[in-house]
C-alpha cells in the first residue's frame, strides 16, 4: 500500500508540473502580449489571422546592461505575478504535502498494527507461564503435525521407568559380583557443596571400589543414589527438619584433593586414590534403537543458572543477549535441554536464605526461550513429578547420550565435565577462575574427570565466540555479535 501510494503522489507531482509547465507557456505569451502594447499587432488571442501574422516582435535582451536600462521588464514582473493561478504556485508543495500525509498515516497504521502484535505476543507468553510443565510440553509437541519433541519421548513416562529398571538392574549386578569380598570400606557423609562432592568424594570413594579390594559403604544427602552407583551400599540420610541439606565447609582432611578442588592443574595430586567413575559407559542408552532413531539431531545439554553469588548478586550466569545469540544458530542444529532447574529439596543453606530474603531480581531467560525459541526442552518440563534421586538419574541418562556441553562456574561445570565430548565453561568469577595464570585455575584440571576438551571463557561475547567455533560448522551463518 504505502509503495502504491508513493506511485499515485509522484504521478499526481508529474501531472501538476505538466499543468505548470502549460501555464507557464500561456503566461510568457501573456508577457509576450504586455511587452507589445506599445506596438501597434493584431490583439492577442484567438482571432482569424494566420499565425504568421501573430507573431511578436523579440524580447529585449536580458544582458547586465539592458535589463536596467530596458523600459518594459520593471513594470510588467508585477502583472504577471498577479495573472498566475493558485494551482500554478502551489501545485508541487500541495502534491508533497498529499504524499507526506499518506505515508505518515499509514505509518501510524503499521506501527499500531505493530503494538497490538506485540501485546498478543506477550498474551501468549503470560499465558504460557500459567501453564503447568507438562502441559507446556504437550502444547510444543501438539503445535506441529510432525512431533518436534518426539525424541524426549524415551526420557519421560513409561519410557524412563523402564530406562530406570534396567540401571537398578545393574547397580544389582555390580552388587552381586562383590558380595564375596570381606573388607568393608566406609565412606563418611559429605554435605557440602554439589560441585565439592562430584570433584573429591566421589572418585575418592570409586577409587576404593576398585582398587582396595573391599565392599565400599557410602552415605548421602538425598538425590545421591545413582551418583554412587558402584557402591556395595549406600544410605540417604536427609538432614534434621528446619536444616537445608547442604552447607558450605571443606572437604575432610583425609580426601585425596586434600580439604579443597581449588588448585591449577600443575598442582593436581596424580598419585593420589582418585579415580572419577565412568559415568558415560554405565549410563549409556546406546544399545536402545528406539533413542537412536529419536535422535535425528545431536543432542546439546545447556546448564545455567541465576543466582546470589557472594552477596554480589547474580554473577556467573549467560547474559540474556549471548543466551539469544547462541540459540539462534544453536537450535537448527542440534535437540537443546535447558537445564536451569531448582529443587527446593536439594537446595543448600545460601539458596534457602535468598529464597527467604525474596529472591533475585528477573532474568527473564525461560519466558524468551519459551517464546521465541520454543523447539529447546527445558528439563524441568523432563523431571516433572519425580524424585530426588530420579531427577539426577534422568540428568545422567541425557548427559550420557550427548557430547557437546554449555556449562556456567560452579556444579553443573563439574557435573558436565564427567561425561567427555566439549565442555564450554562461562565463568566471570570465582575460585575455579585465574585468569591471571597461563594454567588457570581449577578448570585447568576438569579434563581428567572423563577426558572431556574444556574451555573457558569471561565475556559473553567471547564465550558465544567459542560456542560458535566448536559447535558450529557453518561459520558465516553466525550474527556478528559472536565475531
Amino acid at each position: 500500500h504505502i509503495s502504491k501510494t508513493f506511485q499515485y503522489s509522484i504521478q499526481y507531482c508529474v501531472q501538476l508540473k505538466t499543468n505548470e509547465t502549460n501555464e507557464n507557456k500561456r503566461n510568457k505569451e501573456s508577457k509576450m502580449c504586455i511587452l507589445t502594447t506599445a506596438i501597434p499587432s493584431p490583439p492577442c488571442g484567438r482571432d482569424s489571422s494566420p499565425a504568421s501574422s501573430r507573431s511578436s516582435p523579440p524580447l529585449p535582451s536580458r544582458s547586465p546592461s539592458s535589463a536596467s536600462s530596458s523600459p518594459f521588464l520593471t513594470p510588467t514582473k508585477p502583472q504577471l505575478l498577479r495573472k498566475r493561478s493558485y494551482e500554478n504556485r502551489f501545485s508541487i508543495p500541495v502534491g508533497l504535502m498529499m504524499m507526506f500525509v499518506t505515508v505518515s498515516m499509514l505509518g501510524f497504521q503499521a506501527w499500531m498494527f505493530s503494538l497490538h502484535a506485540q501485546q498478543l505476543s506477550e498474551d501468549q507468553s503470560q499465558d504460557y507461564t500459567k501453564l503447568t510443565n507438562q502441559q507446556l510440553l504437550s502444547l510444543r509437541g501438539a503445535s506441529s503435525s510432525v512431533d518436534p519433541l518426539g525424541w524426549t519421548n524415551p526420557w519421560t513416562g513409561l519410557e524412563f521407568q523402564h530406562y530406570k529398571k534396567r540401571i537398578d538392574d545393574k547397580i544389582k549386578a555390580h552388587r552381586q559380583t562383590t558380595s564375596s569380598k570381606t573388607k568393608t570400606c566406609d565412606m563418611p557423609l559429605y554435605d557440602g557443596e554439589f560441585g565439592y562432592e562430584l570433584a573429591g568424594m566421589i572418585p575418592w570413594a570409586y577409587h576404593k571400589s576398585i582398587h582396595n579390594d573391599c565392599k565400599v559403604k557410602t552415605t548421602g544427602r538425598p538425590g545421591t543414589k545413582y551418583l554412587y552407583y558402584f557402591s556395595n551400599h549406600h544410605t540417604i540420610e536427609s538432614a534434621k527438619k528446619g536444616k537445608s541439606q547442604r552447607e558450605s565447609h571443606r572437604l575432610p582432611k583425609e580426601s585425596p584433593l586434600g580439604e579443597t578442588p581449588h588448585f591449577g592443574d600443575d598442582q593436581f595430586p596424580t598419585k593420589a586414590d582418585w579415580t572419577p567413575p565412568p559415568y558415560k559407559q554405565f549410563f549409556t542408552r546406546k544399545n536402545d534403537i528406539d533413542v537412536l532413531e529419536s535422535l535425528d539431531k545431536p543432542l546439546l545439554i545447556l546448564s545455567n543458572k541465576y543466582t546470589m553469588e557472594w552477596s554480589d548478586g547474580p554473577t556467573n550466569h549467560i547474559p540474556l543477549e549471548t543466551l539469544w545469540e547462541i540459540l539462534k544458530f544453536l537450535t537448527p542444529r542440534y535437540h537443546i535441554v535447558y537445564n536451569r532447574f531448582k529443587d527446593a529439596r536439594l537446595e543448600d543453606r545460601l539458596e534457602a536464605k535468598i529464597e527467604k530474603n525474596g529472591g533475585v531480581g528477573p532474568y527473564g531467560d525461560k519466558e524468551m526461550i519459551k517464546r521465541f525459541f520454543p523447539s529447546v526442552v527445558f528439563f524441568e518440563e523432563l523431571s516433572e513429578n519425580l524424585d530426588t534421586d530420579d531427577v539426577n538419574l534422568l540428568m545422567f541418562a541425557l548427559g550420557a547420550e550427548a557430547e557437546r556441553f554449555i556449562s556456567v562456574q560452579g556444579g553443573n561445570s563439574v557435573i558436565a565435565s564427567f561425561f567427555g565430548g566439549t565442555n564450554i565453561i562461562h565463568a566471570v568469577k570465582g575460585p575455579e577462575v585465574n585468569w591471571k595464570s597461563d594454567i588457570g585455575g581449577d578448570f585447568s584440571y576438569y579434563h581428567r574427570f572423563s577426558n572431556a576438551t574444556i574451555r573457558v571463557e569471561q565475556s559473553g561475547k567471547s564465550f558465544c565466540r567459542a560456542v560458535k567455533e566448536d559447535f558450529v560448522e557453518d561459520q558465516q551463518s553466525v550474527s556478528q555479535y559472536c565475531m
